[in-house]
């Protein structure tokens, strides 16, 4: 690789994280477990902004994803291994992984653990792109921060898009 090339590759390293890292609040909402909280970022907001990044899901980006369960002291996790790619299916990372609880402590199976499982590998795997690096990287813990970012993106919504909807049967 020649120094021109070299030159231009560190100019683009950081193109896709500077384009995925702000957080638009209101895709957000803390969550808390007893002593414990953190910001959730809504899932389909990451993929809305891989979409508008790389393309259409299937075209411009896509995932592969396998799932496995395991049972450890009688307990079964569903697990989901993702693997991005951008471009092209031959360009991916991965796997990152997801955990979910299959069964629960009076032995109800949850549904939703695959997609849960998917969820998280698919949110952790897009950050290592740099999305949502605000929230992963703290930022979010500044009400400062997030208070300018409440601002910037307020309003930001195409009403010509938005079609009232009437509740009040007469």
């Amino acid at each position: 690789m020649d120094e021109s090339t070299n030159t231009n590759l560190k100019d683009k390293t950081l193109d896709i994280w500077n384009q995925a890292k702000e957080t638009d609040p209101r895709f957000t909402k803390k969550v808390s477990f007893g002593a414990r909280s953190f910001t959730s970022i809504d899932a389909h907001y990451q993929i809305r902004r891989a979409t508008e990044i790389f393309g259409p899901v299937g075209a411009g980006w896509g995932y592969d994803v396998s799932y496995h369960t395991m049972t450890v002291d009688s307990k079964a996790f569903q697990f989901a291994d993702v693997s991005v790619w951008v471009s092209k299916p031959e360009y991916k990372y991965g796997p990152v992984r997801g955990c979910n609880l299959l069964v629960d402590a009076k032995g109800r199976v949850d549904d939703d653990a695959p997609k849960k499982a998917l969820t998280d590998a698919l949110t952790k795997a897009l950050s290592h792109l740099g999305f949502n690096a605000d929230v992963f990287m703290g930022m979010f813990d500044s009400n400062k921060y997030v208070k300018q970012l409440e601002e910037k993106y307020k309003g930001n919504v195409d009403k010509s898009k938005v079609q009232e909807v009437n509740t009040n049967d007469k």
